[in-house]
């Protein structure tokens, strides 16, 4: 929120800056205020519906706008804003101006009923959308299909922002804030008590909207959101106390019919909140056996045509509600049956697992673990099998099993992709101080001879790739046993800058001459690559950095400037940076 007075003040300088050239330009037109909301169109690239929303302090409490900016304020909205603010303070500056300001409230109290009709008569006959939020509006008093009347209008919606049949971003975005106000009616209907009308436009929204969703340029997710609040409208009616139970079986039925199509589950979470609604009512409304006939089904097809995670994933899904719903209708018994029966699922599986852990029954959790590893590596899972492995390693933990304790931690510091300390670190105080030095000598003689071993063979052009494996693999050892004086000859063995980067902090001052003994022709064959102003400023803060680490190399690092700023006399940039080298102390 920010001060209609201040604003300026407030929003970022660039777009307050734009903003303001769109208000000089004359680019605000149409401006209105109603009930404290200022309206407008400015002209941009295209033309564009603005809101403000104002409290009594003159505080912007909200604001929107139909163009794609998904920043914090668009300058179309800041456009909208100095006109606001000047027109307020022309008002207050005059009385007079105040009084015979058009006011739209004020307008509505003067005109008779014959006119409203007459108006509404004569607009509703050219306009037809306007015709059709009209019967929508006071849908409550008529007997038309209103239902269908808003998959019309929506349909519509798509129709009028589509370009051959397909939404691009910025249409999308314009046909999701209008549907989005569609919504929004739906709330003051609930308000009003009209839930039946909030009904009917929901359900016409989920109807509509998935297929579009799938097959236009929804990367804003603003459409994604007008689904999910169209999901909230029906949720909202069905928990409400106030809606007659007779509406709470049509939501039922719909949802029962709707959930059947896979393009709820597409994309986004659309089925799943639509489901866990579904389940809501079933349990509300006592349709216990409906719900477990209609999980079993999608279960039964989801099964047959397991053919990829994807279903799979579904699958589990709706095993796992369905399981949660015989809990919670007290059929405890089938519950559990499902859970054996299902030991497939990881979530179920760790579930029985806890439980054996819990009463400290570590067999039964180890057979659960095996099995489900197995299942793991069947289904290529590695990350799931890495998730088992580390429960082993707990069990064995707890039970005090230094040698499995020993085998996972081990795996876990140097076999998942980087080295972690935490497990280096859990291996090593499983052993004493006087076995230690040799543990550590075997482990970096173990690991060498398994780099060896990868490489051999191999011709001389993977040489580069050989001295990497070497710092992956001992560099991290050498690191946190801070043997410095084995880091050294690895760092040297591959003199790039990136390598010295990377072990700058651990050797600068501990070996400051050897250490510049690199970074000296390191620097050289940069300089020759090198070719932009951010690439030159790179340059330099390096070698202002050794300068500051290193202070014994200062006078070789800027004798090296001037030598670099000698060799490469039509590169200004270069020179411009390479002088802050020269400066200061």
């Amino acid at each position: 929120m920010f001060s209609i007075d201040t604003f300026d003040r407030e929003i970022s300088a660039a777009i307050v800056r734009r903003g303001k050239e769109y208000f000089a330009n004359g680019a605000v037109s149409a401006l209105e205020e109603t009930d404290g909301t200022w309206s407008a169109e400015v002209s941009g690239t295209d033309d564009y519906r603005v809101e403000i929303q104002l409290d009594g302090r003159g505080t912007v409490t909200g604001w929107s706008c139909d163009c794609p900016y998904d920043g914090s304020v668009c300058k179309h909205a800041v456009a909208v804003c100095f006109a606001v603010r000047k027109e307020r303070g022309d008002n207050a500056a005059s009385p007079s101006t105040k009084k015979t300001k058009n006011s739209f409230a004020s307008l509505l109290d003067k005109i008779t009923r014959d006119e409203y009709r007459d108006f509404i008569l004569r607009h509703a006959a050219a306009d037809r959308d306007f015709k059709a939020k009209f019967e929508l509006a006071f849908s409550n008093k008529s007997e038309m299909d209103v239902g269908k009347k808003y998959g019309e209008l929506i349909r519509k919606i798509i129709r009028r922002h589509s370009d051959r049949g397909f939404l691009d971003y910025r249409a999308t975005i314009r046909a999701a804030r209008e549907i989005g106000q569609l919504i929004r009616d739906g709330e003051g209907m609930i308000a009003g008590g009209n839930f039946t009308g909030a009904v009917s436009l929901a359900e016409a929204c989920l109807k509509e909207l998935p297929e579009v969703i799938g097959e236009c340029d929804d990367s804003s997710g603003e459409l994604g959101g007008a689904m999910d609040d169209a999901i909230a409208l029906l949720d909202t009616c069905a928990r409400s106390d106030a809606a007659a139970i007779g509406l709470k079986e049509q939501i039922y039925t719909f949802l029962e019919a709707e959930l059947q199509q896979d393009v709820y589950f597409n994309s986004g979470d659309f089925g799943q909140s639509m489901f866990g609604l579904f389940r809501h009512l079933a349990i509300q409304l006592s349709h216990t056996d409906g719900f477990v006939r209609f999980v079993d089904k999608k279960e039964e097809t989801l099964r047959t045509a397991a053919d990829s995670c994807h279903h799979e994933y579904r699958r589990e899904f709706f095993l796992k509600q369905k399981i949660g719903f015989c809990r919670e209708t007290g059929r405890e018994d089938m519950a559990e049956k499902l859970e054996l029966k299902h030991l497939d699922i990881v979530e179920i599986r760790r579930k029985k697992v806890c439980q054996a852990m819990d009463s400290h029954d570590f067999r039964t959790a180890r057979q659960l673990i095996n099995d489900g590893i197995r299942i793991a590596e069947s289904r290529k899972h590695p990350g799931t099998v890495s998730e088992w492995q580390k429960e082993l390693l707990h069990i064995a933990v707890l039970e005090n099993d230094t040698d499995t304790v020993r085998q996972w931690s081990l795996h876990f510091a140097f076999d998942c992709g980087r080295f972690s300390v935490e497990y280096y670190r859990q291996w090593k105080q499983t052993y004493s101080a006087a076995e230690w030095p040799e543990i550590r000598e075997k482990l970096i003689a173990d690991r060498t001879a398994a780099v060896d071993r990868e490489f051999t063979g191999r011709k001389t052009a993977f040489f580069g790739h050989l001295q990497k494996t070497y710092h992956f693999t001992l560099a991290p050892i050498y690191i946190e046993e801070q043997m410095w004086d084995r880091l050294l000859p690895l760092v040297q063995s591959e003199c790039s800058l990136g390598v010295l980067a990377r072990y700058h902090d651990c050797l600068a001052r501990r070996y400051p001459a050897e250490m510049l003994e690199m970074y000296l022709p390191a620097w050289v064959k940069l300089a020759a690559k090198v070719s932009s102003r951010s690439e030159y400023a790179t340059l330099a803060g390096q070698m202002q950095k050794v300068m500051r680490d290193i202070p014994e190399g200062k006078i070789r690092i800027r004798e090296l400037a001037r030598t670099l700023i000698a060799q490469h006399p039509r590169r200004p940039a270069m020179i411009d940076e390479l002088k802050r080298v020269l400066a200061g102390d």
